[in-house]
């Protein structure tokens, strides 16, 4: 059967005061600074032996004194989800950052298209200037086309390499 959360944060409670080697009398000393009143180490003692109930208010403040999150003292699996969660964000991680590659090498094969139509298209118009000076404005992109390649164009030139 699953402890209750109460009997959780009891066991938790101590464990972490313990493991940072302060006595119950200092941690309701932390507290008591933190809340802004007084509260006496008996009442630290009997919501250890769970003969005393946590309040809400308590429970949070005896967190910060501790320096860990709440749900480390109501939870014995946090630690285990946790590091699943992290886990799992480096896995999706990981996969974003194949994608982020695949898209990257597809814009760099696509750019390296458009330049060298480009550079078809502008010796296409110099021989055809060589040829008949009065067709090459029948070989001209529309503006917009010219606009956005020269915008693009200007990009990879600024774009650093890597």
């Amino acid at each position: 059967m699953n402890p209750l959360p109460g009997d959780l944060f009891a066991r938790r409670l101590r464990q972490e005061r313990e493991r940072l080697g302060i006595s119950q009398a200092e941690l309701a000393r932390r507290m008591a600074a933190l809340l802004g009143t007084n509260l006496d180490s008996t009442a630290i003692t009997r919501i250890e032996q769970q003969t005393r109930a946590v309040r809400l208010d308590e429970a949070v403040t005896a967190a910060k004194a501790l320096g860990v999150p709440l749900v480390t003292l109501v939870s014995d699996s946090y630690a285990r989800e946790n590091e699943a969660e992290i886990q799992n964000q480096l896995a999706e991680l990981a996969l974003a950052e194949q994608e982020w590659e695949r898209q990257r090498q597809k814009i760099h094969r696509i750019t390296q298209t458009i330049q060298q139509l480009s550079a078809e298209r502008e010796s296409f118009c110099s021989h055809a200037m060589d040829v008949n000076p009065e067709t090459v404005s029948d070989y001209a992109l529309d503006p917009e086309t010219q606009a956005a390649l020269d915008a693009r164009m200007r990009d990879v030139r600024n774009k650093p390499t890597g």
